[in-house]
């Protein structure tokens, strides 16, 4: 189950309630470190979705998130039918630059995430990393994640054209599938025209 991306962040704006009680505060599956760096928290996002530890009730408590993810905040929505738990990850520090907008300041990224489980169907966790302003670019994550990548459907973020040409590898997406094991686990990286990293998701169902 996918939410809308507008739906998700109306909700989990209007719907901040504290950490639900489905787990244990200070479970943590498997010993993550820290990230000190973007790349760092990239790998941390892979290794969780290969780890298929996105279908894992224990890896949403707060305090595993936090440290998983580098961050200060953990903002949950309230529970509705076949969603199990859903919120955003914040107060990234050093990791994320501050971007002026709308007469304010924001980071310049955001974490959602989400595990779903309705009913007759299989469960499903996803992580979705967006970027407000770009840093990194295609090459970047290729020579992090290697080339054995395969074209992925792309759709822009946003609805207003780019005022700038198409770079190579520019408006596209790639997919890394992730394990040995059953299918279901891969990671996406989406980027601009300008072939610079505007969205990461993760998937395990």
């Amino acid at each position: 189950m996918h939410l809308d991306r507008r739906s998700f962040v109306l909700a989990a704006a209007s719907s901040i309630v504290a950490a639900p009680a489905l787990a244990d505060p200070g479970a943590s599956p498997g010993a993550f470190e820290r990230p000190g760096t973007l790349i760092a928290f990239l790998q941390n996002m892979k290794r969780a979705a290969q780890d298929g530890l996105l279908l894992d009730q224990a890896f949403y408590a707060e305090a595993n998130l936090k440290n998983v993810f580098g961050a200060n905040y953990v903002v949950y929505g309230r529970l509705i039918d076949g969603i199990r738990t859903y919120g955003t990850v914040a107060g990234f520090g050093v990791l994320a630059d501050l971007v002026r907008t709308g007469g304010g300041t924001r980071e310049g990224m955001q974490l959602d995430f989400t595990l779903s489980a309705p009913e007759n169907a299989a469960p499903e966790g996803n992580l979705r990393l967006s970027f407000l302003v770009p840093k990194r670019g295609f090459d970047d994550v290729e020579a992090t994640f290697g080339k054995d990548w395969k074209p992925a459907a792309y759709t822009s973020p946003s609805t207003t054209r780019a005022p700038y040409a198409t770079r190579n590898h520019g408006s596209s997406a790639i997919s890394y599938g992730l394990g040995e094991g059953p299918p279901g686990r891969w990671m996406t990286f989406s980027f601009d025209a300008r072939a610079q990293l505007e969205l990461v998701t993760m998937v395990n169902h």
